[in-house]
Protein backbone atom coordinates (compact mmCIF):
# COMPACT_ATOMS: atom_id res chain seq x y z
CA UNK A 1 0.00 0.00 0.00
CA UNK A 2 2.50 2.61 -1.07
CA UNK A 3 1.88 5.77 -3.06
CA UNK A 4 3.26 4.74 -6.47
CA UNK A 5 4.89 1.80 -8.27
CA UNK A 6 8.24 3.63 -8.28
CA UNK A 7 8.18 3.98 -4.51
CA UNK A 8 7.18 0.32 -4.18
CA UNK A 9 10.16 -0.76 -6.28
CA UNK A 10 12.63 1.41 -4.38
CA UNK A 11 11.23 0.20 -1.05
CA UNK A 12 11.40 -3.43 -2.22
CA UNK A 13 15.06 -3.07 -3.20
CA UNK A 14 15.92 -1.43 0.13
CA UNK A 15 14.05 -4.09 2.11
CA UNK A 16 15.78 -6.81 0.08
CA UNK A 17 19.17 -5.49 1.18
CA UNK A 18 17.98 -5.54 4.78
CA UNK A 19 16.64 -9.07 4.27
CA UNK A 20 20.08 -10.29 3.22
CA UNK A 21 21.60 -8.85 6.39
CA UNK A 22 18.88 -10.43 8.54
CA UNK A 23 19.45 -13.86 7.01
CA UNK A 24 23.22 -13.54 7.48
CA UNK A 25 22.67 -13.25 11.24
CA UNK A 26 20.22 -16.12 11.58
CA UNK A 27 22.10 -19.20 12.71
CA UNK A 28 19.29 -21.29 14.19
CA UNK A 29 16.14 -22.78 12.70
CA UNK A 30 14.05 -21.06 15.37
CA UNK A 31 15.20 -17.61 14.23
CA UNK A 32 14.75 -18.34 10.52
CA UNK A 33 11.03 -17.41 10.27
CA UNK A 34 11.74 -14.02 11.86
CA UNK A 35 14.78 -13.56 9.63
CA UNK A 36 12.66 -14.30 6.55
CA UNK A 37 10.10 -11.62 7.45
CA UNK A 38 12.01 -8.81 5.65
CA UNK A 39 12.27 -11.02 2.54
CA UNK A 40 8.51 -11.56 2.71
CA UNK A 41 7.97 -7.80 3.02
CA UNK A 42 10.27 -7.17 0.03
CA UNK A 43 8.40 -9.61 -2.21
CA UNK A 44 5.07 -8.27 -0.95
CA UNK A 45 6.03 -4.68 -1.71
CA UNK A 46 7.33 -5.51 -5.18
CA UNK A 47 4.13 -7.43 -5.94
CA UNK A 48 2.13 -4.27 -5.40
CA UNK A 49 4.07 -2.49 -8.14
CA UNK A 50 2.54 -4.91 -10.65
CA UNK A 51 -0.94 -3.97 -9.41
CA UNK A 52 -0.15 -0.31 -10.13
CA UNK A 53 1.26 -1.21 -13.54
CA UNK A 54 -1.83 -3.24 -14.34
CA UNK A 55 -4.01 -0.22 -13.63
CA UNK A 56 -2.14 1.98 -16.12
CA UNK A 57 -1.76 -0.74 -18.75
CA UNK A 58 1.98 -1.28 -18.36
CA UNK A 59 1.41 -5.00 -17.73
CA UNK A 60 -1.48 -7.24 -18.85
CA UNK A 61 -4.59 -7.36 -16.70
CA UNK A 62 -3.99 -11.07 -16.07
CA UNK A 63 -0.61 -10.29 -14.49
CA UNK A 64 -2.15 -7.59 -12.31
CA UNK A 65 -4.91 -10.00 -11.28
CA UNK A 66 -2.40 -12.63 -10.13
CA UNK A 67 -0.38 -9.92 -8.32
CA UNK A 68 -3.53 -8.70 -6.55
CA UNK A 69 -4.38 -12.24 -5.42
CA UNK A 70 -0.85 -12.87 -4.12
CA UNK A 71 -0.65 -9.51 -2.38
CA UNK A 72 -3.96 -9.98 -0.58
CA UNK A 73 -3.16 -13.60 0.24
CA UNK A 74 -0.03 -12.54 2.09
CA UNK A 75 -1.63 -9.49 3.72
CA UNK A 76 -4.87 -11.10 4.88
CA UNK A 77 -4.10 -14.81 5.22
CA UNK A 78 -0.37 -15.39 5.74
CA UNK A 79 0.71 -12.54 8.04
CA UNK A 80 -1.80 -13.14 10.89
CA UNK A 81 -0.39 -16.66 11.26
CA UNK A 82 3.23 -15.99 10.34
CA UNK A 83 3.92 -13.14 12.78
CA UNK A 84 2.77 -14.82 16.03
CA UNK A 85 4.35 -18.12 14.93
CA UNK A 86 7.71 -16.41 14.36
CA UNK A 87 7.58 -14.85 17.83
CA UNK A 88 6.35 -18.11 19.38
CA UNK A 89 9.45 -19.97 18.19
CA UNK A 90 11.68 -17.65 20.23
CA UNK A 91 9.87 -18.22 23.52
CA UNK A 92 10.82 -20.78 26.19
CA UNK A 93 8.20 -23.17 27.53
CA UNK A 94 5.81 -21.36 29.81
CA UNK A 95 2.80 -19.06 29.99
CA UNK A 96 3.89 -16.68 27.25
CA UNK A 97 4.48 -19.53 24.84
CA UNK A 98 1.01 -20.90 25.57
CA UNK A 99 -0.56 -17.48 24.98
CA UNK A 100 1.38 -17.04 21.75
CA UNK A 101 0.13 -20.43 20.61
CA UNK A 102 -3.41 -19.16 21.19
CA UNK A 103 -2.62 -16.00 19.22
CA UNK A 104 -1.30 -18.13 16.36
CA UNK A 105 -4.59 -20.04 16.39
CA UNK A 106 -6.49 -16.73 16.40
CA UNK A 107 -4.45 -15.61 13.40
CA UNK A 108 -5.25 -18.88 11.62
CA UNK A 109 -8.97 -18.33 12.21
CA UNK A 110 -8.70 -14.76 10.93
CA UNK A 111 -6.75 -15.83 7.87
CA UNK A 112 -9.21 -18.63 7.21
CA UNK A 113 -12.18 -16.25 7.30
CA UNK A 114 -10.46 -13.84 4.94
CA UNK A 115 -9.46 -16.71 2.63
CA UNK A 116 -13.08 -17.80 2.36
CA UNK A 117 -13.97 -14.27 1.27
CA UNK A 118 -11.22 -14.28 -1.33
CA UNK A 119 -12.29 -17.66 -2.72
CA UNK A 120 -15.87 -16.39 -2.88
CA UNK A 121 -14.76 -13.52 -5.10
CA UNK A 122 -15.36 -10.83 -2.49
CA UNK A 123 -11.80 -9.47 -2.56
CA UNK A 124 -11.27 -6.07 -4.16
CA UNK A 125 -8.29 -3.83 -4.86
CA UNK A 126 -9.25 -0.32 -5.97
CA UNK A 127 -6.41 1.81 -7.34
CA UNK A 128 -6.83 5.37 -6.07
CA UNK A 129 -4.75 8.49 -6.56
CA UNK A 130 -1.95 7.79 -4.08
CA UNK A 131 -2.84 4.41 -2.62
CA UNK A 132 -4.55 1.11 -3.35
CA UNK A 133 -7.58 0.26 -1.26
CA UNK A 134 -7.68 -3.47 -0.45
CA UNK A 135 -10.79 -4.99 1.07
CA UNK A 136 -12.74 -8.22 1.43
CA UNK A 137 -16.41 -7.37 1.31
CA UNK A 138 -18.73 -8.71 3.99
CA UNK A 139 -15.87 -10.25 5.96
CA UNK A 140 -16.92 -10.95 9.57
CA UNK A 141 -15.85 -8.26 12.02
CA UNK A 142 -14.29 -11.04 14.11
CA UNK A 143 -11.78 -11.62 11.30
CA UNK A 144 -10.44 -8.07 11.62
CA UNK A 145 -10.39 -8.18 15.42
CA UNK A 146 -8.53 -11.50 15.51
CA UNK A 147 -6.14 -10.18 12.86
CA UNK A 148 -5.12 -7.22 15.03
CA UNK A 149 -4.89 -9.36 18.16
CA UNK A 150 -2.62 -11.88 16.42
CA UNK A 151 -0.32 -9.51 14.54
CA UNK A 152 0.02 -6.76 17.16
CA UNK A 153 -0.42 -8.83 20.30
CA UNK A 154 2.35 -11.30 19.50
CA UNK A 155 5.14 -8.77 19.95
CA UNK A 156 3.53 -7.33 23.07
CA UNK A 157 3.49 -10.80 24.66
CA UNK A 158 7.11 -11.57 23.85
CA UNK A 159 9.43 -12.22 26.75
CA UNK A 160 12.22 -10.60 24.75
CA UNK A 161 12.36 -6.97 25.87
CA UNK A 162 13.39 -5.55 22.46
CA UNK A 163 10.49 -7.34 20.76
CA UNK A 164 8.03 -6.23 23.42
CA UNK A 165 9.15 -2.60 23.18
CA UNK A 166 8.97 -2.75 19.40
CA UNK A 167 5.44 -4.12 19.79
CA UNK A 168 4.47 -0.91 21.59
CA UNK A 169 6.09 1.21 18.89
CA UNK A 170 4.34 -0.90 16.23
CA UNK A 171 0.88 -0.38 17.75
CA UNK A 172 1.39 3.39 17.93
CA UNK A 173 2.76 3.51 14.37
CA UNK A 174 -0.07 1.43 12.92
CA UNK A 175 -2.68 3.61 14.63
CA UNK A 176 -0.98 6.75 13.31
CA UNK A 177 -0.69 5.37 9.76
CA UNK A 178 -4.35 4.38 9.77
CA UNK A 179 -5.34 7.90 10.79
CA UNK A 180 -2.98 9.27 8.11
CA UNK A 181 -4.56 7.03 5.46
CA UNK A 182 -8.10 7.89 6.56
CA UNK A 183 -7.35 11.52 5.71
CA UNK A 184 -6.63 10.52 2.11
CA UNK A 185 -2.90 11.17 2.43
CA UNK A 186 -0.33 9.11 0.49
CA UNK A 187 0.05 5.58 1.78
CA UNK A 188 3.32 4.91 3.62
CA UNK A 189 2.83 1.27 4.61
CA UNK A 190 5.82 0.15 2.54
CA UNK A 191 7.99 2.60 4.45
CA UNK A 192 6.85 1.08 7.74
CA UNK A 193 7.62 -2.37 6.32
CA UNK A 194 11.15 -1.12 5.63
CA UNK A 195 11.51 0.29 9.15
CA UNK A 196 10.19 -2.95 10.67
CA UNK A 197 12.62 -4.96 8.52
CA UNK A 198 15.45 -2.79 9.82
CA UNK A 199 14.43 -3.58 13.37
CA UNK A 200 14.34 -7.32 12.62
CA UNK A 201 17.86 -7.17 11.18
CA UNK A 202 19.08 -5.22 14.22
CA UNK A 203 17.45 -7.67 16.62
CA UNK A 204 19.08 -10.66 14.92
CA UNK A 205 22.44 -8.89 15.12
CA UNK A 206 21.70 -8.33 18.82
CA UNK A 207 21.00 -12.06 19.31
CA UNK A 208 24.16 -12.92 17.37
CA UNK A 209 26.27 -10.71 19.61
CA UNK A 210 24.64 -12.04 22.78
CA UNK A 211 25.29 -15.60 21.68
CA UNK A 212 28.93 -14.74 20.97
CA UNK A 213 29.20 -13.56 24.60
CA UNK A 214 27.99 -16.97 25.75
CA UNK A 215 24.40 -16.00 26.54
CA UNK A 216 21.69 -18.60 25.85
CA UNK A 217 19.21 -18.35 23.01
CA UNK A 218 15.86 -16.81 24.04
CA UNK A 219 14.07 -20.18 24.02
CA UNK A 220 16.73 -21.59 26.36
CA UNK A 221 16.08 -18.99 29.03
CA UNK A 222 13.75 -19.47 31.96
CA UNK A 223 10.17 -18.27 31.63
CA UNK A 224 10.19 -15.02 33.62
CA UNK A 225 6.42 -15.03 34.08
CA UNK A 226 6.57 -18.47 35.70
CA UNK A 227 9.48 -17.31 37.86
CA UNK A 228 7.50 -14.28 39.10
CA UNK A 229 4.45 -16.42 39.91
CA UNK A 230 6.56 -18.97 41.80
CA UNK A 231 8.35 -16.19 43.67
CA UNK A 232 5.03 -14.71 44.80
CA UNK A 233 3.84 -18.10 46.04
CA UNK A 234 7.13 -18.58 47.86
CA UNK A 235 6.79 -15.19 49.57
CA UNK A 236 3.19 -15.92 50.57
CA UNK A 237 4.18 -19.28 52.08
CA UNK A 238 7.02 -17.78 54.12
CA UNK A 239 5.98 -17.58 57.78
CA UNK A 240 6.22 -14.14 59.41
CA UNK A 241 9.34 -13.54 61.46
Amino acid sequence: MCLSPEVDVVAAVAISAIAVDALRHSHERRTLPLALLPALFAAHTLTEAFIWWGADGTVPASVASVATWLYMLVAFVVLPVYVPAAVLLLEPRGLRRTLLLLLTAAGAISGGLFLVGMLDGRAAAVVCDRYIDYSIQDAPSAAGILYLIATCGALLLSGERPLMLWGIVNVVAIAAINVWSAEGLPSIWCLWAAVTSGFVAWYLRHLDAARARGEPWPWQRADTVAQEVLARFARSDTPPQ
